[in-house]
C-alpha cells in the first residue's frame, strides 16, 4: 500500500504538516488519533508504525529546506516533479508557488491513476497563485474530477461528530440558488449513500438534507425547497435511499440521528463542521475512480513558516486513506 502526499503550496502550511504528520505517524502508528493530533512532536509515544508507505510528491528541494528549517527527521521518498530553485516567500501570492502546487496535483493525479500509487492525499492550496497558473481552477475537487472524466462527485467533509456533503462548492454565493438543480442534489444523496454503505460499512444510512432559505423557505421566502430539493428527496426515497427534509440549517445541525446531513452551499456546510471539528476534519472526494483525501484547513498563510501548524488534520487524512484502503469500518457517527 503506497500513498501519495501533494506538498501543497510552499508559501503555506502544507510542506509542514505533510512532514510533521508523517514523522508523527512513524513514532505512533496506530495509537488513538485524539491522543496524538495536539501533542508536541518530542512528547509523542513509540507505538506502531503507519503500515502502508507515503510518498511525497512536488520538490525534493522544497521538503529539504522545510525539514532543515523544522528538524524534521523524516526520510521518505519525495517524487520530483516541479523544478523550483528559489526561494518561495511565506505566505504571499505568487506564480512561482502556484506551479509547484499545481504541478504537483498534476503528478499525484496521474500516479494514483496509473495505479503507481494506491491514494492521495493533497495538502493545502492557495487558489489565488493556481489561478495565476490556471484561470479556471476552483480547488482540488474540481480539478481531480476533471482529470479523471469524473462527471458525478461530491465533497465530503468528515469529523469525530458529524459528516457534511456539499451540493455547490466554490461558487460566490449570489450564484447558489441559480446553481442548484434537483438532477445534482440527487447525484450528490446517491453517492452519499453509496459511500457511507459501501466504505463506511454503516448499514442503513440515514441522510439530513438542508434547505436552502431561512425557515425552509415558508412559502414566502423562496420556492427552491417546493421547486428543487424537495422533489430530489423524494426521488431519493422511491430508491431505497433513506433521506429527510428540506430542513432549515439552523435546525438540522442540532439534531441527532443523521449520518450525514446535505448542505446547499459550502459556508452552510462548514461552518457547523469547523465549529465542531476545526483542525480534525477530514476532506474526502466521493466518486472519483481513487481515494482522496485532504486535511479540512488552508495554507494558513498568516502562521505559515512559523513552525506552528498542527499536522493533527493531516493525520486523520492519511489514516483515513489507509482505512478506506483497506475497507476497516470506523463507529457510527451521531449525526
Amino acid at each position: 500500500m503506497k500513498i501519495g502526499i501533494t506538498m501543497g503550496d510552499p508559501a503555506g502550511v502544507g510542506p509542514e504538516v505533510t512532514l510533521k504528520a508523517l514523522e508523527a505517524l512513524g513514532r505512533v502508528g496506530d495509537l488513538p488519533l485524539q491522543d496524538i493530533s495536539d501533542l508536541p512532536l518530542q512528547n509523542k509515544v513509540q507505538g506502531s508504525r503507519f503500515k502502508g508507505s507515503a510518498v511525497i510528491i512536488g520538490s525534493s528541494n522544497i521538503i529539504d529546506k522545510t525539514k532543515k528549517r523544522y528538524n524534521i527527521k523524516w526520510d521518505g521518498e519525495v517524487i520530483d516533479c516541479t523544478d523550483i530553485t528559489e526561494d518561495v516567500e511565506y505566505g504571499k501570492v505568487s506564480k512561482l508557488a502556484g506551479q509547484a502546487a499545481y504541478e504537483s496535483i498534476l503528478k499525484g493525479q496521474e500516479l494514483v491513476s496509473s495505479g503507481e500509487i494506491d491514494a492521495l492525499v493533497t495538502a493545502p492550496v492557495c487558489k489565488a497563485s493556481i489561478n495565476l497558473i490556471d484561470p479556471e481552477f476552483f480547488g482540488h475537487t474540481e480539478l481531480l474530477a476533471k482529470l479523471s472524466h469524473t462527471k458525478r462527485f461530491a465533497m465530503m467533509l468528515a469529523g469525530d461528530k458529524i459528516r457534511v456533503i456539499l451540493v455547490t462548492t466554490h461558487i460566490p454565493i449570489k450564484e447558489v440558488a441559480t446553481a442548484l438543480k434537483e438532477e445534482e442534489i440527487i447525484n450528490k444523496i446517491e453517492l452519499t449513500h453509496n459511500f457511507l454503505k459501501n466504505q463506511l460499512g454503516v448499514g442503513s444510512p440515514k441522510i439530513g438534507v438542508c434547505a436552502l432559505n431561512p425557515h425552509g423557505g415558508e412559502g414566502i421566502l423562496g420556492d427552491e425547497e417546493a421547486r428543487i430539493i424537495s422533489p430530489a428527496i423524494k426521488r431519493a426515497k422511491d430508491r431505497g435511499i433513506h433521506a429527510e427534509g428540506p430542513y432549515p440549517a439552523d435546525t438540522l445541525f442540532a439534531r441527532d440521528g443523521f449520518d450525514v446531513i446535505i448542505a446547499m452551499y459550502h459556508d452552510q456546510g462548514l461552518i457547523p463542521l469547523k465549529l465542531c471539528e476545526f483542525g480534525g476534519g477530514v476532506n474526502i472526494t466521493l466518486g472519483l475512480p481513487f481515494i482522496r483525501t485532504s486535511p479540512d484547513h488552508g495554507t494558513a498563510f498568516d502562521i505559515a513558516g512559523k513552525g506552528i501548524a498542527s499536522p493533527g488534520s493531516m493525520i486523520k487524512a492519511i489514516k483515513l486513506a489507509e482505512k478506506l484502503l483497506n475497507t476497516e469500518e470506523p463507529k457510527r457517527l451521531k449525526h
